[in-house]
């Protein structure tokens, strides 16, 4: 029997432990998400509920936890912070950091991106993907609607840690979902950010529409093979150097137009003079016939 739909903003709870629900947010793979208020610490969280089967379902409940008590462990400026597993009446519940902003996919919105912004997105997404895989958890289902775009630019990942719970994510055991999968991951979402068009595969990449600096690497972070990137730390040093070679050739550009700017005004500069000359003298001849 199929859950009925609910619609944004319809709340299923009033509170849940000490957090006062304030609205529901959305649905994923683990069931509902509300925007809640932590009346404790006076924070807005995330609040997710899973599914009824799932609640009745003592050993994925187990499973759930394990899942989740790994990934409490997680501390970085670019994941979305896991605070608590709670339970109410038997029912558990995930409270998480609630990052404002819009989703990856909303801010690609089909359209390329300008490189050193997205440059500096996936350069915050490795870094976040390193210090988790640091501790031995992967995403497993790293995409664009899986990472939120503050409004003061900052990357954060939702949901690391519970891939398998997640639609279309994957277990690590079933599937053999390591480190790599989560970079090439990485290198979809840049070309995405790059071009404005999804990709799948390593195949499915054109590297052609790509910004010098950056073909190659999007090719090496898709590649199945042993010669793609072996780390998220290696691969956060690479945008990096991206990244500051643009700032370098626009720095270049502003000097060579501050360069053209002074030497227009060093032209011009004597024949100001001169004029300004001419324009005393005339003064002094007018003076002479009136006195």
């Amino acid at each position: 029997m199929t859950e009925p739909q609910r619609t944004p903003g319809v709340t299923q709870f009033d509170t849940l432990g000490h957090y006062k629900i304030l609205e529901r947010i959305g649905a994923g793979g683990l069931g509902e998400v509300y925007r809640g208020r932590d009346t404790r610490l006076g924070r807005t969280v995330a609040i997710k509920v899973p599914a009824d089967d799932l609640q009745a379902d003592t050993v994925r409940r187990e499973e759930l936890f394990r899942d989740a008590n790994a990934a409490l462990a997680l501390s970085h400026p670019n994941i979305a912070t896991l605070y608590e597993v709670g339970d109410e009446g038997g029912r558990t519940f995930l409270v998480s950091e609630f990052a404002p902003g819009q989703t990856l996919k909303r801010v690609i919105a089909g359209q390329p991106m300008n490189p050193r912004r997205a440059v500096d997105l996936a350069a915050q997404i490795a870094d976040g993907l390193a210090d988790a895989h640091a501790s031995d958890i992967i995403h497993g289902h790293l995409g664009p609607d899986a990472i939120i775009v503050t409004p003061k630019g900052n990357a954060k990942i939702l949901d690391f840690g519970f891939a398998r719970w997640t639609r279309g994510g994957a277990s690590r055991a079933g599937q053999g979902v390591d480190e790599r999968a989560d970079l090439r991951a990485l290198g979809r979402l840049l070309f995405e950010m790059l071009t404005g068009k999804p990709t799948v595969s390593a195949h499915a990449v054109e590297l052609n529409p790509l910004p010098d600096e950056l073909r190659a690497m999007v090719a090496k972070a898709v590649a199945a093979e042993d010669d793609a990137y072996q780390s998220a730390a290696a691969m956060a040093a690479e945008l990096r150097s991206v990244g500051a070679i643009f700032d370098m050739r626009a720095s270049a550009g502003a000097v060579r137009v501050g360069s053209a700017c002074s030497t227009r005004a060093t032209t011009w500069r004597p024949w100001i003079l001169v004029a300004a000359l001419l324009a005393v003298a005339a003064l002094a001849g007018v003076a002479w016939w009136l006195f």
